[in-house]
This record gives structure tokens, sequence and C-alpha cells, in this order.
């Protein structure tokens, strides 16, 4: 049987997961660099490994969650841009590029309001394949396009062994608006796709969430709208890189600033399945810098304690891509089972422009 499983790559503040199940690939996010190097770098060179899971050197499906540089950043390097039948099948240096047989993206993204000269190549790709909807060529493999907006969150199938949900975001909160002239240019991060994922095997669901960069507003708008099972999940991968924002706001009381917590966004968010589920958090290390915030950290494991004791064995179950301080940054990985969501023993990737490592690890730091 081919992999089963669910892979967090390590890839600093940025998002970068892929899914392999039943004879899939779907990636979400990518944040590549393609120059990073050095000892102390949370950047690993995870293009091999999406190389190897792909079939023929094409992935089914590429879900942008949001344009943001940390979320698209790369895709150049490891996947191919333009018409398919452009693809050079025989490169004179490196490896052939991906081919991408359908991408996945919300209204914002299919019509941004700016690019940048990161965003720029993915959002005219993402252009040319709206271009070719309704016609021949749009139902092509590298060509097609599918441009998502929530409503019901009800429940779709990609295939036999696996279904998806799209949670966020709905009309309103894709529907961003352009800054004025000389303004800073209005944050993408509410338009980030939200999507609940089912896996089966031998009829036991794994389900996890992949929320880009969801806002507190985003959850406050799912806790009242969806029901307990369209939240639920074995593995999230916390907004934001962990940031507090997606659990917060701030404010201002007595003419000083604020942070104020969400007991909303907090219960929306609050669905862990089981004593055995997980949350990524697809960052650099905890520190001084922000995100990943320690606070956000707290509140997730206090969901994984589901009411009692926050343990040492709960906080096993808080993952972080960069590793523990201390530690090397590895790639977190969870293997869809007939028990269910298992966390992997993973091997610590190389950072890029650095010597291979063979150090088993545990997949992943405690953060």
């Amino acid at each position: 049987m081919s992999a089963q499983k669910l892979t967090f790559f390590s890839c600093d503040n940025g998002d970068a997961s892929l899914i392999e199940a039943h004879g899939w690939v779907i990636m979400t996010d990518v944040s590549y660099r393609a120059d990073a190097s050095g000892e102390d770098s949370d950047t690993l060179d995870f293009a091999p490994k999406v190389r190897s899971a792909c079939n023929d050197d094409k992935l089914d499906i590429f879900v942008l969650t949001h344009p943001d540089e940390d979320h698209l950043s790369g895709f150049g390097d490891i996947f191919h841009l333009g018409k398919p039948e452009d693809r050079d099948s025989d490169p004179d240096e490196g490896d052939v590029l991906i081919l991408v047989d359908e991408i996945w993206c919300s209204e914002y993204s299919a019509n941004p309001n700016y690019t940048t000269d990161k965003s720029k190549p993915v959002l005219d790709e993402i252009k040319r394949r709206k271009a070719l909807q309704g016609t021949q060529a749009g139902n092509k493999d590298g060509n097609r396009l599918k441009v998502l907006t929530a409503s019901s969150g009800a429940k779709n199938t990609l295939c036999n062994g696996i279904e998806w949900r799209l949670l966020a975001p709905n009309s309103s909160e894709g529907n961003i608006p352009k800054a004025k002239e000389g303004e800073p240019k209005n944050s993408s991060n509410p338009a980030s796709l939200v999507i609940q994922w089912t896996v089966k095997i031998r009829g036991r669901e794994s389900v996890f969430v992949l929320a880009g960069d969801s806002t507190v507003d985003i959850w406050e708008r799912l806790n009242k709208e969806m029901t307990d099972e369209q939240l639920e999940w074995d593995v999230l991968l916390a907004p934001h890189h962990c940031s507090r924002h997606s659990l917060g706001r701030k404010a201002f009381k007595n003419g000083e600033e604020i942070f104020e917590w969400s007991d909303e966004a907090y219960a929306g968010l609050n669905h862990p399945r089981s004593g055995k589920s997980h949350v990524v958090a697809s960052s650099r290390k905890f520190g001084l810098k922000h995100p990943p915030h320690p606070e956000a950290r707290d509140k997730y494991r206090k969901m994984l304690a589901q009411g009692g004791e926050v343990t040492q064995a709960v906080r096993d179950r808080f993952r972080c891509t960069a590793g523990a301080h201390g530690d090397k940054p590895k790639d977190v990985v969870f293997n869809f089972t007939a028990s269910g969501m298992t966390l992997a023993v993973a091997l610590a990737s190389p950072a890029i422009g650095s010597p291979a490592t063979s150090a088993a690890a545990g997949g992943g730091g405690y953060g």
C-alpha cells in the first residue's frame, strides 16, 4: 500500500503540508526558501519529499489558503508555472518541475487587490487557469482551477476514503476591500481557506483541520454557525503559525492598549476528538519573536487537556515544526491508520545548503 500520511514540513513561519492518501497527493500552501542555509536554519529542503510523493512528477491538487508570501513562496522552484505543454520534461539542470493538475483557492486569491514579486507568479497562474474555465482546455491536467466559497459547511467527497468540508471564507469574508491610495494593504488573512479533511482507513476516520492564517473573527463566526462535528479534529494546524490573533484581538481600556482573548473564538477552535489529538505550530521556535506566541500555545494545550490538567503528556501533543529549543527542525508526520491518526517517527531533513543528517527524531519538537 502506498503512503497514507499527513506531513507538516519545517519552513520557519510558513505553511507547507502534504496529504498522501488513497493514491492522492494534495499539498496545502508552500513556503520554500531555496537560499536558506546554516546550522541554525528552521527551514528544511522538503522539495525531494514532495517529488518522491508525486507520481510521474504530477501533484493532484495544490490548495492555496491565501496569497501571503509565507504560503506561496518558492512555488516556482518546485512546481511548473504556465501552460502544461510548455513544461520542460528534460531540463539541462535540476529536476523537472512538478505539474499541478488542479489548484484550489478562494475568490480573493482569484481576484486579489495587489501582488508582490513573490506572489505574482502564482496569482498569474491562477488568473491563467481562471480564463480557461468553461473551456475544454480548462479541464486538462495542469489547467484546472477550483475557486471556493463556503456556505453550508457540507461534506464533499474527493474519492472513496477522502472527504473535505469548506468552513471559510464565506462570500463576505472573501470580499476584502482594497486599501485607499497611500494606506497599508489590507491583510488577506480573513480570506484564508479553512478546510476540515477526513481520511478513512478501513472505516476508521482521521480528521484534521488546515486553516491558513484565519483570524479571530472567522472562528467566532464558525463557533456560532457550525456544529461540533463540522469543527472537530484529531490534528489541528494552529492558525497563523500559533499567533494569538486567531484567539483574540487588541483593544483599548482606560486609554491603554490591551489584548482581549475571545471565548467565542476559543470555543470555535476547541474541538479535539479525543485525548490523543494533536496541535501543530508551523512556525519558528518559541522565543522573543511573535508569532508563535507562548500564550496562544498555552491556550491550545488547554484544549488538548479537555478540561483536565495540562500534564507533560498533554504538552507532548503540541508540536512545533522548528523543534524545541536546542533541537533541530523536523517535519511533523502523522500516519492514517485503521486505529486513527498516529504520530510517526520522522527523520530530520537537511537544512537547505547544509549536510544531510540521519538522526531519527520523534515527529517534530514540542515547542
